[in-house]
């Protein structure tokens, strides 16, 4: 998966005490509403019972490592 760009969707949250997926997102992760999944089959790096490869977090929000997120748009 290195170098490959498996989703869009939006970052929604990097506040590290707020829950997503059961779980409080940390220093390392952010919350990301997926919309679009490029390769269905990605395992997540964090999974539930309901969610383990992107296609089943279409539509939902997910935690996912903040080194491997893509900002479109952003400048520095």
């Amino acid at each position: 998966m290195y170098g490959n760009i498996v989703a869009m969707g939006i970052v929604m949250s990097t506040d590290p005490t707020k829950i997503v997926m059961g779980k409080p997102i940390g220093q390392n992760f952010c919350e990301v509403a997926v919309l679009l999944a490029n390769k269905l089959e990605s395992p997540l790096f964090i999974k539930d019972d309901n969610r383990k490869t992107m296609k089943d977090a279409i539509g939902s929000h997910i935690l996912w490592f903040l080194q491997y997120v893509y900002l479109s748009g952003v400048s520095t």
